[in-house]
């Protein structure tokens, strides 16, 4: 199962506060080279999501480098981008485009 108690702790944490949409960002994939162990992690991670009543085969997962964005790698900028757009595309209070405002739940 997911090996990082940090994950574990802010799914069950989302779980706790009712949150009801999420995205998953599967971070430092550019510091992995066999594509069988990030597809193996995404699997663990879509479990962690079921156990705690999520619909885990239904999460975005996006797989991203933080660091290669922030460094301006354009692969790894527009994979940040598909992560915004998941967010986008599940909330439907979430349309607000980048530089506008989302509106305020009430």
């Amino acid at each position: 199962m997911v090996r990082c108690p940090q994950t574990r702790e802010h799914v069950l944490l989302a779980r706790q506060v009712g949150v009801p949409y999420l995205v998953v960002a599967l971070n430092k994939v550019d510091a992995v080279d066999d594509p069988e162990l990030l597809e193996l992690v995404e699997l663990e991670v879509r479990e962690l999501l079921k156990s705690y009543k999520f619909p885990g085969d239904d999460v975005p997962v996006v797989r991203v480098s933080a660091l290669g964005a922030l460094n301006g790698e354009e692969k790894w900028e527009k994979q940040i981008d598909a992560l915004m757009e998941a967010g986008r595309q599940i909330h439907p209070a979430a349309g607000a485009r980048a530089g506008q405002a989302v509106p305020d739940a009430d």
